[in-house]
Order: structure tokens, then C-alpha cells, then sequence
């Protein structure tokens, strides 16, 4: 299947040349998110916005790949760390609030085959494992 992934232009050649490794500088929070390359099944379901960034296109199979609604764990992160970033509200401290949102971000994660679109208010892919180079492309 064909997904997009988006990174830092200064990955651009490290990306074509060695793949996309299955790593997250951001905090895992629940295990569906270990071990896994975030994309996007569309380009225009990209939601972190930034003129230093380079989309490229991949293609994986589509039984790697769990598709997962990234507001309700943006909103869990907003609740673990009472933080506000570009489209995020400040929310107070709250780990009950913080645990039913990873909870419910996790119960309503579904495979590719189960996915329909609407499903989710922004879906991400969470595909397993690395990405080889052989199957990513620059989108242009």
C-alpha cells in the first residue's frame, strides 16, 4: 500500500539510502506505538506543519500497518504534560484523563482491511518494523 511519511530535509539522503527506521523520538506511551514508522495514508493527513520538512512516498504492505487516531493520543500527551503547542489547548495535569485517552486510542486502532474512511478524525499508520530504502521515494 502506498502511505506518506514526512521528515527534516537534513534526512533526505540518510532516508534514501538507509531506509526509514522503526524509531520515535517522541514518548511511546502504549505498545501499538513501539517498533513502528509513522505515515500518513494520505499527504494532506499531515498534521505537523513545517516548510523545513520533505514528504516522501512509501510502500509497505498493508499487514504491517495499524491505523490508529492521533488526536486522542496528542490529547493524552496535552494532558501528561500540560503543554501547548501550535492547534493544542493547555489542559491541566490529569493521569486519569491522560490513561483513558491512550486506552481509547488503542481500542479504536484497527488493521488496514477493517479502515474505512471517516473512521478516525486524523489517522495515522503505524507500520511494524523499518521501511526499506527500496521502497521509499521523494514525493513531490
Amino acid at each position: 500500500m502506498e502511505l506518506f511519511h514526512y521528515t527534516d530535509v537534513a534526512n533526505k539522503e540518510s532516508v534514501l539510502k538507509n531506509g526509514l527506521k522503526a524509531t520515535t523520538k517522541y514518548e511511546i506511551f502504549t505498545p501499538i506505538r513501539e517498533n513502528v514508522v509513522f505515515c500518513w495514508l494520505k499527504k494532506e493527513d499531515n498534521k505537523i506543519f513545517d516548510s523545513s520538512r520533505i514528504c516522501f512516498r512509501v510502500n509497505v504492505s498493508d499487514d504491517r500497518c495499524l491505523i490508529a487516531d492521533m488526536d486522542y493520543i496528542s490529547i493524552a500527551m496535552m494532558y501528561k504534560y500540560n503543554t501547548q503547542g501550535e492547534g493544542m489547548v493547555k489542559k491541566p495535569v490529569n493521569k486519569n484523563a491522560e490513561a483513558l485517552l491512550v486506552q481509547l486510542y488503542e481500542v479504536t486502532a484497527v488493521k488496514y482491511c477493517d479502515y474505512y474512511d471517516g473512521i478516525h478524525f486524523s489517522p495515522e499508520v503505524l507500520v511494524k518494523g523499518d521501511i526499506q530504502a527500496t521502497d521509499i521515494e521523494i514525493y513531490h
